[in-house]
């Protein structure tokens, strides 16, 4: 519980925020004066979401109890002062915005190391109103032993290079030149509903979770407030995507120690709720079912639901029973603390097995909440983030089985003023995925997209620390980090 006075100084904080002029319901414009004094405002602070800057403006994204604050100023001269200098976590956004555009994070924690130029662009700051001349040549990969991405298991071309002493990792090094894909820059100046084909694709581990807060974000931008039925489809999408994932990366961290029989059931029932899926008519993977006015037509949420709920739940109980004889290969296996997890707002299984109980859909207006019981050990491991896997695939079984019994139930949840800006969150299975959009004559005018894999980087290093080379890909199995979303 924070202290006295640690909320009294987050309040000082929000209030130092809503003094400056609000543009949109939670986005208020700080002049440099205002923006210094937030960064310099003594004892505790709000936990960052994400950090990020363009030509014009530095954005911080916060989170003040379970809502989101956005806070912006003035860039000038290509600089501005730095996030970082206060939030631990936003050294990687200002990485980013520095290669895209080539603004300056003044007073910067870090080397400055490049997040994404490797020196191979055509040119620097390609986003920028003034890009600069290419770099020219490649920069050295850090570490002493660097592992591609099918050394690691990651699903995407993330690069890691390691510090290694005696076959242990001692330091992670990230780049994610070879990950970014120019997606976000293509999404500007097109319709949101032109959008949504990109923005469905975005990651393989948010076909649903993405789409699905980039719609809220429009809705908000637009004024809107999804009906409940609408509401209710989009609830039950997510809770079968959370279920798929969670067994994928429960199956990739099985592999990883051995336990091949947990993993080929883990695989099954995968299987089981993407042939579920195929038989009703949707995607495997539920790609293009969210759409920014509710969800594909002709789907048939009623039966999907149902199919997906017969196929899951008998295979539960197995699951549980070999990862209780597996568990113990995952004791003490990349551990993440609670104070590292609370100061880097790191969010879904690996958050919430460390002790940060942060869980977006408690804040979904219709959510039926005495379905979200998953509790379980808050030691930071790999057989507590198993553990709460399991336990959170059995409470989206008994979420389904509770929106299905009440499905369309009203709410009295009111309809924001329209202001062309909005922010939109779904908590997908790894995490709450953030989308701030801001519309003009409505095509996308700017875009940040806030993936929770990125808030996953500053505490890579310390999880990995003293684990052997070859359990690196059992490790981030169970991390359940995805290349894809951290370089868009």
């Amino acid at each position: 519980m924070e202290s006295g006075d640690g909320v009294a100084t987050m309040r000082s904080m929000g209030r130092i925020i809503r003094s400056g002029e609000r543009v949109a319901l939670s986005h208020y414009h700080l002049d440099p004066a205002q923006w210094s004094d937030m960064l310099c405002v003594p004892g505790a602070t709000l936990p960052l979401i994400s950090c990020w800057a363009d030509d014009a403006r530095a954005y911080v994204l916060l989170l003040e109890g379970d809502r989101p604050l956005l806070a912006s100023t003035v860039v000038e001269d290509r600089r501005y002062l730095a996030p970082s200098s206060r939030f631990a976590g936003a050294e990687w956004g200002e990485r980013v915005s520095y290669d895209l555009y080539g603004v300056e994070a003044m007073e910067a924690r870090g080397n400055g190391t490049p997040a994404l130029d490797e020196g191979g662009w055509t040119s620097t700051w390609p986003l920028s109103s003034r890009p600069g001349p290419a770099s020219g040549g490649l920069r050295p990969l850090g570490g002493s032993r660097f592992l591609r991405p099918e050394q690691t298991g990651l699903s995407g071309p993330l690069d890691l290079s390691f510090d290694v002493l005696k076959g242990k990792v001692r330091a992670v090094d990230v780049c994610a030149g070879g990950a970014h894909r120019g997606v976000v820059s293509r999404l500007l100046g097109k319709t949101p509903e032109e959008a949504m084909f990109l923005v469905a694709r975005m990651t393989a581990g948010g076909f649903v979770a993405h789409p699905l807060a980039f719609a809220r974000a429009v809705a908000q931008a637009r004024g809107q407030v999804p009906g409940p039925g609408v509401r209710d489809v989009w609830m039950i999408l997510l809770e079968i995507e959370r279920m798929s994932l969670h067994l994928f990366d429960m199956a990739r961290t099985a592999r990883g120690v051995d336990a091949e029989l947990l993993a080929t059931h883990c695989d099954h029932a995968r299987e089981a709720i993407a042939q579920a899926c195929s038989e009703q008519g949707v995607s495997r993977r539920l790609m293009d079912t969210v759409s920014c006015g509710g969800f594909r037509e002709g789907l048939e949420i009623v039966p999907l639901a149902q199919a997906v709920h017969a196929a899951m739940q008998p295979r539960l109980a197995a699951l549980e029973e070999l990862h209780r004889v597996f568990a113990s290969r995952l004791n003490g296996f990349a551990v993440l603390d609670v104070r590292l997890a609370e100061r880097f707002a790191v969010g879904g299984v690996t958050g919430r097995a460390s002790g940060r109980s942060m869980d977006m859909r408690r804040r979904e207006a219709g959510m039926r909440l005495e379905a979200l019981r998953a509790t379980g050990s808050s030691r930071g491991d790999a057989r507590a983030r198993d553990g709460l896997r399991l336990a959170e695939i059995r409470d989206s079984l008994k979420l389904m089985e509770r929106i299905l019994g009440s499905i369309g139930l009203d709410d009295d949840e009111p309809a924001p003023d329209s202001t062309d800006e909005g922010i939109g969150v779904a908590e997908g299975a790894r995490g709450d995925v953030w989308y701030w959009v801001r519309l003009k004559n409505g095509r996308i005018e700017n875009l940040h997209v806030r993936d929770p894999g990125v808030s996953v980087l500053p505490v890579l290093g310390v999880m990995l620390q003293g684990c052997p080379v070859e359990r690196v890909p059992a490790a981030l199995g169970s991390i359940g980090l995805s290349p894809a979303g951290i370089a868009l």
